[in-house]
Order: C-alpha cells, then structure tokens, then sequence
C-alpha cells in the first residue's frame, strides 16, 4: 500500500512539474511600455547622436581636426550605443505602440500630426516594421564595425544610419515636408 501511495505521489509530483514547464513555454507577447516619441527622444536619437558625433572632420583656423574613436573607452561608447540601438529597433516592431501620450499639431505643411502619425503607422505596419528592421541591420554593421574597431565602416555606417532614420520620418512624419523658398540674392545688409 505505502509502494502506491509513493507511486502516486511521485507520479503527481512529475505531473505538476511536466505542466508547470508547459505553461512557461507560452508565447509571451511583448506589451509596449513607452511611446514611439519617448522611445526616439530618450533612446533611439541619443544613442544616434553618440554614433554621429564620433567621427567626422571639421576644418578650424588651426587646421583640420579629424574625430574618431581612439580609446578603449571611446570605442566601448560606439559599442553601447550600436548595442541600445539594435535593441531599440526591436522596441520598434511592438505592435500597439502609441506614438505619444501628449498630442503635437503639423509642424508645417507636409509635416504629419501626432493623430495622423499613429494612422499612418496602424494602416501601414507592415512597412513601419520593415523601416524598423532597416535600423535593425544598421545597427547590427554599427556593432560589426565597432567590435573590429573599424574607422572608415564606422564613417560609412553613420551614413546608412542617418538614411534608415529618415526612410523612416520621410514616410511617417514629414512625407511631403515644405520648405520656403529663399530669395535668389539675399538682401545686404
């Protein structure tokens, strides 16, 4: 009797363990915890900033000052960055994301309203998704360039970077953005 008893309670135990397993192999659906602005403001453009401000030449009195990472630290800084923005393009592909909790007018003519952003974005997810997977792949060559400590791929990816960025805004943000005209010959002064 006490043999059963055993059995049973053994075969109970791996029973409730078997099941408990198979509910931690659910799918779990990711649930967005910030806005689409929050997330460019905060995350996304500072961490853009980070990769564009590390390399370039400027032309001063002086002379010609060339900027590149040239420490380990500096390095490591190309790293995060590459890093958060990769996993930021993940952030991206949530669906039911809002674009914000505080609601902006057009800025100017062909420059999309907070409303109209977030209609755009739901009637055309797919597209935003594959423009988040762009920033996904520039990303990915970002920390590939990075790793190897590769200067020139470092200049050339900010380049592909900054595009995937404004692919993005120029189809969901200022489409058909106007600029005015400025006069053919500036006035004196």
């Amino acid at each position: 009797m006490r043999k059963h008893t055993i059995r049973r309670a053994t075969a109970l135990a791996a029973f409730a363990l078997l099941a408990a397993c198979q509910q931690q192999t659910e799918t779990v659906k990711p649930v967005a915890q910030v806005t689409l602005q929050d997330a460019m403001n905060h995350i996304i453009d500072p961490e853009a900033d980070v990769i564009w401000h590390a390399t370039g030449t400027i032309a001063t009195k002086e002379g010609v000052i060339e900027n590149y990472p040239r420490t380990e630290k500096d390095w490591e800084a190309q790293r995060r960055a590459a890093l958060r923005l990769l996993e930021a393009s993940n952030m991206l592909l949530i669906a039911d994301r809002r674009v914000t909790d505080k609601p902006f007018e057009s800025a100017g003519p062909g420059v999309y309203s907070s409303a109209e952003v977030q209609r755009q974005i739901d009637t055309n997810r797919s597209a935003f998704n594959a423009l988040a997977l762009n920033l996904r792949d520039a990303s990915q060559q970002l920390l590939k360039a990075s790793d190897k400590r590769d200067v020139e791929s470092l200049m050339k990816l900010g380049d592909g970077l900054d595009h995937a960025c404004e692919a993005c805004h120029k189809t969901f943000w200022y489409p058909a953005e106007k600029f005015p005209r400025l006069p053919a010959i500036p006035p004196s002064p």
